[in-house]
């Protein structure tokens, strides 16, 4: 690389390489106009050197750069820490502590944002080289180089630097969104995806409030409660905002400009806004000086969303008239129309409005950055994604747990069925037998029910079945003790770690609920009323033996309280039955 022979420096011919794809902003490009200039710090120690580049800087016909000059590294950091300079221009042999490489690395550490051109009397690639890779921008060789080349240098550095700090910025945004993304994907708490979010984003934008609104309830609600509308997710929010009817009122309007613009919402400066009606009075009462809200899009079945959303949606305008006479946005090219129905909520790409985030600047104005608009878009449409996976695996969650039920519930009593029953009953069976404590079982059948199905009919039966069940639940309702309907007229109770005498006492409250219910059972005849024969089994169970041998007790007792008149009570006990009426 020849450092004389040239016009340009070997990063400037980079950069007009690269230029046609960096495409950096618009105010990347130094472009200046009357009454502007640049501000230089020269780092040189050489009188007749910075004499020089103050003439070749100084001698144009308008003013173009303001240079100040300096003779060592140490009181540039202190000029660098009490004002702004676009660009350093840095003598790589300064007689200071400081120099080379070294003075190079110092600068951009403690002002990275500046970019900076060397100086040097040394003519070789390596020096070249060397300062670039330390930071620099730029390297030119002291007298081999004129005014055109100088101003030349100066632009490029600052040009290529904005570049660079561009792509920076964009690659950190980027890691950024990408964690952000992630942690709302690795959820499938809707809640807690939208408090990290508006929480997440007001850090990362410097922003003073960030907000997600819900609209107004439409298709599906959220989180299986009813929604009407309002904040679900605030950071920043002062006390009383959430609450506040009037906020609540504003934001369901500027969701429905959000749908029928199809754009963003945006507002630089509020005072200086086209807003109309009370919009304006109620974002400076709430001292809100710039504002952000992008849409939250979300598909679903929106026929059904639309008749709802209808008649309910413009409830809100009528809260204090905060919702009086908005027109926000005309730029937009969409103002709301005053007094209307409802706007269609499906956007043109066959989605509905959902809700919004919203970003405020109460600090000051500010002018929102296409960037940070971008951003707030993506995570707008993961934010849409996520809560679409939250309701369907609530959904889902709802939907297991009525297969559940239906597969462990009895459809006709209510209580469990057969199948819960040999469940629950092996589960207690070894857990009791590690404790070695005893387990009661009762079978109960309903006497002379078949004549009754044939007297009162089938739905008669079932409405009997249903009474019995109920009463034999509520009747065995301490903790631990299960109920279940053991098939046909027959129910069965569970009693974990209760002996023979207790199985006897709980039977006999049973048999009283019933008599007490005085169904009508014109075919019995014990008595004018429904009533139960029972069979108990009590057991220490052993890992050694089955459950089954407790069912089979139990049964054969049900059978001998059949057989000895039905409506009594019969324990079984090793090889005898005891008869209780």
């Amino acid at each position: 690389m020849n450092l004389i022979n040239r016009d340009i420096g070997p990063i400037a011919s980079i950069a007009l390489k690269t230029k046609s794809f960096l495409q950096p902003a618009p105010n990347a490009i130094v472009v200046l106009t009357r009454n502007q200039f640049l501000n230089i710090l020269l780092v040189e120690d050489d009188l007749a050197d910075a004499t020089l580049i103050e003439d070749l800087l100084g001698s144009f016909s308008e003013s173009l750069f303001r240079l100040q000059t300096v003779k060592s590294v140490e009181i540039a950091l202190v000029f660098l820490e009490a004002e702004k300079f676009d660009a350093v221009l840095l003598d790589l042999s300064l007689s200071d502590s400081l120099g080379g490489s070294q003075a190079i690395a110092v600068l951009k550490a403690r002002s990275p944002t500046v970019p900076v051109v060397v100086l040097t009397d040394i003519n070789d690639e390596h020096t070249g080289l060397s300062v670039l890779r330390s930071g620099a921008q730029d390297c030119l060789v002291k007298g081999k180089f004129h005014r055109t080349l100088l101003v030349r240098a100066i632009h490029y550095a600052i040009e290529r630097h904005h570049i660079e700090e561009q792509l920076r910025q964009q690659a950190l945004r980027e890691r950024l969104l990408g964690k952000m993304i992630e942690k709302i994907r690795s959820s499938i708490d809707a809640a807690s995806i939208l408090h990290s979010t508006v929480a997440e984003v007001r850090q990362f934008l410097k922003t003073d409030r960030v907000l997600i609104y819900r609209c107004q309830n439409w298709a599906s609600p959220f989180d299986g409660e009813e929604q009407t509308g309002g904040i679900v997710a605030g950071d920043g929010l002062p006390e009383g905002y959430i609450e506040n009817q009037s906020i609540t009122a504003a934001l369901a309007v500027s969701c429905f400009v959000l749908v029928e613009s199809q754009s963003v919402q945006a507002i630089a400066d509020v005072s200086s806004s086209p807003l109309a009606g009370s919009c304006k009075e109620l974002l400076a009462d709430c001292e809100i000086a710039a504002v952000v809200s992008v849409p939250i899009w979300q598909s679903g079945d929106w026929e059904t969303a639309n008749q709802t959303q209808e008649g309910t949606v413009w409830e809100a305008e009528k809260t204090e008239d905060a919702a009086e006479n908005y027109l926000w946005l005309p730029a937009l090219g969409q103002p709301q129309a005053q007094g209307k129905s409802a706007p269609d909520s499906m956007a043109k790409n066959g989605n509905s409005l959902w809700g919004m985030l919203t970003a405020y600047n109460c600090s000051g104005v500010r002018e929102w950055q296409q960037w940070e608009i971008d951003f707030l878009q993506q995570l707008a449409n993961q934010v849409a994604i996520a809560i679409e996976q939250s309701q369907l695996y609530r959904k889902l969650a709802i939907a297991n747990q009525k297969l559940q039920q239906l597969a462990t519930t009895d459809g006709l009593t209510g209580i469990a069925n057969r199948r819960q029953f040999d469940r629950v009953l092996i589960l207690e069976w070894r857990r009791l037998a590690r404790e070695e404590l005893p387990l009661s079982l009762m079978i109960f059948d309903i006497d002379f029910f078949k004549l009754y199905n044939e007297f009162y009919g089938h739905l008669g039966g079932d409405d009997c079945l249903r009474q019995v069940a109920r009463a034999i639940a509520i009747a065995a309702n301490r903790a631990g003790d299960f109920t279940a309907r053991y098939g046909g007229e027959e129910f069965a109770v569970v009693l974990p770690n209760t002996s023979a005498e207790g199985a006897n006492a709980v039977a006999r409250k049973i048999c009283d609920a019933i008599a007490s219910l005085k169904l009508p059972h014109a075919r019995s005849s014990i008595g004018p009323y429904v009533t139960l024969s029972c069979g108990i089994g009590t057991a220490v169970p052993s890992p050694q033996q089955s459950p089954d041998t407790l069912i089979r007790s139990a049964d054969s007792a049900l059978y001998q309280a059949k057989t000895e008149g039905k409506n009594c009570i019969c324990h079984a006990t090793s090889n005898s039955y005891h008869l209780k009426f």
